[in-house]
């Protein structure tokens, strides 16, 4: 009976340790991913940034041809 009983702790302990080292594994690869996501954000601000300050240099051009336009 006590053999059993260690027997079934070992196992158990095994169990555990390998949960944990799962789980260890698990939230590195979720931390990669997130870290991932944030980059990808990054570019994506970067990107709407230079969008908008085409849209602005567009419009800075459009009222100069406006005004040249309504001076003729």
């Amino acid at each position: 009976m006590l053999d059993t009983q260690i027997i079934l702790t070992i196992i158990l302990l095994i169990i555990e340790v390998a949960a944990f080292a799962w789980l260890i594994i698990d939230m590195s690869k979720s931390k990669k991913k997130q870290d991932k996501i944030i980059e990808l954000e990054h570019q994506i601000l970067q990107l709407e940034e230079s969008i908008m300050e085409q849209e602005k240099n567009i419009i800075t051009e459009i009222k100069e041809l406006k005004e040249i336009v309504s001076n003729k």
